[in-house]
């Protein structure tokens, strides 16, 4: 939705407020829809909201078939690979951070981007 189109709808135009498309996963060794745990590495200088985790070793945990591809590098936040496709588990810049994995489901880790998430929405006040 926040891309510029999807192979999830074809013809139907997306907000456009990140340059780039959402595509299917290929065929690969692993199933589609990705279901399960895997690890991202953080951007460097990592966004704000994804600090709080970059450099640690931790995993979140994904359910999906399509995967983002920002037209312009410089909105990865973070990247996973999956099926033999590295891409953007996570996208920022400014006040925009949006993540491919389930924070919610992501135990401690992605409580800690949720908590980072509020904290930077208190500064903005």
């Amino acid at each position: 939705m926040l891309f510029d189109s999807s192979e999830e709808a074809p013809g139907v135009p997306g907000l456009g407020i990140v340059p780039g498309a959402v595509k299917l996963f290929p065929p690969g060794p692993g199933k589609v829809p990705h279901m399960g745990w895997n690890s991202m590495h953080v951007a460097a200088p990592a966004p704000r909201g994804l600090a709080v985790v970059a450099g640690a070793d931790e995993f979140f945990y994904f359910v999906h078939s399509f995967y983002v591809a920002p037209a312009d590098p410089s909105w990865i936040g973070g990247v996973t690979e999956y099926n033999g496709v590295a891409f953007a588990a996570a996208v920022a810049r400014g006040n925009l951070t949006a993540t491919q994995f389930h924070p919610e489901k992501s135990q401690k880790p992605g409580l800690a981007i949720l908590r980072s998430f509020v904290e930077l929405c208190d500064e903005a006040r």
